[in-house]
């Protein structure tokens, strides 16, 4: 599969499944930056909700409609839809000229719960071809058990719209498998939030 070209802004992912941390460690390197005189950018898959020009336009009043609209759809559309919303996103950050992105479970997240909903990987590997690569990748792990301690209320679409452990388990091991075809930098997620952060933050300064 190749990528498309990341533009000149550094890329930087935190990969994970639900409940890892990726939000919590994307609002601390942000912030980090921002220390450090740069210019973030954060991308997160709903992004365009918080644009005025494209959530006008948008027939969704809040997640709940979009979730309810999700869950009618095949892994296929789904995967487009979704990856459709990510593009968007990234469009949105990229306009801002930022020194650095920072990419809150980019298509990674999306593309292992759709192979556990029941979506063909190599089709769905294929939809995500036009995303371009991180520079690096931060691979926070956690159990299905973490995970279920971690989330009060889980969405339908956390779930599966079944059993939330059985397919939370089914999303990690796609996630695995994506950390060792493209060489991500593994994390344990259980760690102090802090410490994980220091470690990030390491590792980016020596790159």
């Amino acid at each position: 599969m190749t990528s498309a070209q990341m533009p000149s802004s550094r890329a930087i992912c935190i990969a994970g499944g639900d409940g890892s941390g990726k939000s919590t460690q994307v609002a601390a390197l942000a912030t980090a930056f921002v220390e450090q005189g740069l210019t973030p950018a954060v991308v997160t898959i709903w992004d365009v909700f918080d644009d005025p020009v494209m959530s006008a336009k948008l027939p969704y009043e809040n997640a709940a409609d979009v979730f309810a609209y999700l869950k009618v759809l095949s892994p296929r559309s789904r995967s487009h839809f979704l990856f459709h919303a990510l593009h968007a996103a990234l469009d949105l950050a990229e306009a801002k000229s930022p020194d650095v992105l920072l990419l809150n479970a980019y298509w990674y997240k999306y593309f292992a719960t759709e192979v556990a909903h029941g979506g063909d990987p190599a089709v769905l590997r294929s939809l995500a071809a036009g995303f371009p690569e991180p520079d690096l990748t931060f691979f926070l792990k956690i159990s299905a058990e973490t995970t279920l301690t971690r989330k009060d209320q889980p969405s339908d679409y956390e779930t599966g719209y079944g059993d939330f452990l059985e397919f939370q388990r089914h999303s990690l091991r796609v996630l695995d498998q994506l950390s060792t075809d493209l060489g991500w930098t593994e994390l344990d997620g259980t760690r102090d939030q802090d410490e994980i952060t220091a470690t990030i933050l390491d590792a980016i300064g020596n790159r």
